[in-house]
């Protein structure tokens, strides 16, 4: 009877162990079912199309904006101003007075001097006669000579002094700002303000270091501002023979026409520095980079009954300059070929890859 109870013991254990692990297999089974029904995960990107073009490699240097006809208008004399004829900022002719300093005490000497001279000058006709009637020296007419010209001479002097007293145009130009005012004291070296020609020209000079490109007359090179907004293009109209002295480069000036550039003001000079290559022309958020360096995620067709209809492959890539928004590059990529742009940061080799948009131009 004992070993009949063990055995039916035995038995429900076993039919229920079965049952439990029947029961497990089918929850099991509709879970991996469950799972290979639930879809893999993929990314949304857009996509741009590889465009093949000719790279010519350039450097971005600084210029400096100079004005063919400009002066900073400076006073030689210490003296009171008393005419201040033109405002600042207005238009005056090649001549005009711009600045007049007090000279009456100068005026006087000349006077004074101009009188002595017209003296001297009656004293030596009277001289000449009576020294060709014997009855004056050889010794009183040199005396009176240089009496003359001492007195010639103090009055180029003065003359000289009196110029330095007034500051006059030498080309049609517009003032700068000035802060001076008539009656105010003006000293030797001060400076007053600036006169800048009307002409539209302006010379952009510019140093290129040794090794970086060979900039010859007549070459073209294109400016930008400071903004980084294209200006135009200049012409190289000289270039320094010799190297400038302790940063081993030399100097350069081109010309340009037209846009309102100030005189001192900074832009920057793209010059080429290599001859021109094939490469390949993408979006500039379409490059990424890892320790491996730089790379493209090309999206290629993915493989029959996957999830998405695109993939997306690592492609190396190596960048060789920007502009405008794009990137130009060399690599293991061909042009047509269909590459991640927005959303390319989120790939990986072999990830499922959604279409956003349609394949466009790079431009």
């Amino acid at each position: 009877m004992r070993i009949l109870a063990w055995l039916i013991t035995l038995s429900v254990c076993v039919v229920v162990t079965i049952a439990l692990g029947g029961i497990k297999y089918l929850q099991i089974s509709s879970a991996m079912a469950a799972a290979a029904a639930f879809p893999p995960p993929y990314e949304t990107v857009t996509v741009a199309q590889v465009e093949e073009t000719d790279w010519t490699p350039v450097r971005r240097l600084t210029g400096t904006v100079r004005a063919p006809q400009f002066v900073n208008l400076v006073a030689d004399e210490t003296g009171r101003i008393i005419e201040l004829p033109h405002p600042a900022g207005s238009v005056v002719e090649a001549g005009d007075v711009l600045l007049k300093l007090f000279d009456e005490d100068l005026t006087a000497q000349r006077e004074a001097v101009a009188a002595e001279q017209k003296l001297v000058s009656t004293q030596l006709k009277r001289i000449e006669q009576l020294k060709s009637q014997s009855l004056a020296s050889q010794d009183q007419f040199d005396t009176l000579m240089a009496r003359s010209q001492s007195l010639q001479a103090q009055g180029a002097a003065l003359e000289a002094r009196m110029r330095r007293l007034v500051i006059r145009a030498s080309f049609a130009g517009r003032l700068g700002i000035y802060t001076q005012s008539v009656g105010d004291i003006m000293q030797d070296g001060e400076f007053l303000t600036t006169l800048t020609g009307l002409e539209d020209e302006r010379w952009i000079d510019f140093k290129v270091p040794q090794g970086v490109a060979m900039v010859r007359e007549g070459d073209t090179v294109r400016i930008f501002d400071i903004d980084d907004q294209l200006v135009g293009e200049a012409t190289v109209m000289a270039v320094a023979d010799a190297l400038t002295a302790g940063i081993r480069a030399f100097d350069v000036r081109a010309k340009i026409t037209g846009p309102a550039l100030r005189h001192g003001e900074l832009v920057y000079v793209e010059v080429r520095s290599g001859r021109n290559r094939n490469a390949f022309r993408v979006p500039n958020n379409s490059v990424r980079w890892n320790m491996d360096g730089p790379h493209v995620f090309e999206i290629i067709d993915a493989e029959p009954d996957s999830f998405q209809d695109h993939t997306a492959v690592l492609r190396k890539v190596s960048v060789l300059g920007e502009q405008n928004g794009e990137i130009f590059l060399v690599g293991d990529i061909e042009g047509g070929d269909r590459i991640a742009v927005q959303g390319a940061f989120k790939l990986y080799e072999g990830a499922l890859v959604a279409v956003a948009s349609p394949a466009r131009s790079g431009k």
